[in-house]
């Protein structure tokens, strides 16, 4: 079994006692200063306090103790440029925080300082595409494309099936039933599809009193990456009555 201890230092208090730092309007609180967290004697974790709310920069270490992420607060949330490190302490990964939301231009990098990719969001969510590079600087292009086929069996059983897969046959596709919202990508009103490893497939039915001209599919490509690539492909149906 292990325990995670926490040592603090600074200008505050330990848990136990002694003076904390009071604002000008405000009540004393809780602890002010930085206190130190250890799992098997490694430092893992470094968090700053005002008040016993976080407050200013918090690290995060390796069970190795090396530096693997800094994150600032202001108030209790996140807030400015969260940073996350290679190993070997090269910079891997900045995204910006606004009031605990991820919300600007994440950006990625390759060890040797140079983008390697760019993903933009705005209050917690993302915009559907990206930029990737290579190792060169060069931009990659050329991602596979989303398709769809129909097997129409509406005047046997009123049912019409939808296949949707990439161009390439993929295998790293989500796909989901629903749209963008203003734009943005919200896994929350999406509906997963059923699907094999390449194909989603969505059985649309004859319903009494629906009436639509298309339904709309997302398809969550997984980039050689890692990264999520998002396509909406709205598709024409034979039939209004189909939902």
């Amino acid at each position: 079994m292990t325990f995670l201890i926490a040592v603090s230092c600074g200008s505050g208090t330990s848990d136990t006692g002694g003076t904390k730092k009071k604002g000008k309007h405000e009540a004393d609180t809780g602890y002010t200063g930085v206190k130190s967290y250890f799992k098997n004697d490694v430092k893992v974790k470094e968090v700053a306090f005002e008040n016993g709310i976080r407050q200013g920069l918090s690290r995060s270490f390796s069970k190795s103790g090396i530096l693997e992420q800094e994150i600032i607060y202001v108030d209790g949330q996140k807030n400015g440029e969260a940073k996350w490190y290679y190993p070997d302490g090269k910079l891997f990964r900045v995204t910006p925080y606004l009031n605990d939301t991820i919300s600007g231009t994440q950006i990625q990098y390759f060890k040797s300082g140079r983008i390697k990719a760019r993903l933009d969001y705005l209050d917690g969510r993302r915009l559907p595409g990206l930029e990737e590079f290579n190792m060169d600087g060069s931009k990659i292009t050329g991602y596979p494309t989303p398709q769809y086929r129909i097997e129409d069996q509406y005047k046997a059983r009123g049912v019409c099936k939808l296949f949707i897969e990439m161009a390439d046959m993929a295998e790293n596709v989500k796909y989901y039933r629903g749209d963008f919202v203003d734009g943005m990508v919200d896994l929350t009103v999406l509906t997963p599809l059923l699907q094999t490893a390449t194909t989603g497939y969505l059985d649309m039915k004859k319903t009494s009193g629906h009436s639509a001209d298309s339904v709309t599919v997302v398809a969550a490509y997984l980039t050689g990456f890692g990264n999520r690539l998002y396509y909406r492909l709205s598709i024409p149906l034979p039939y209004k009555d189909l939902n």
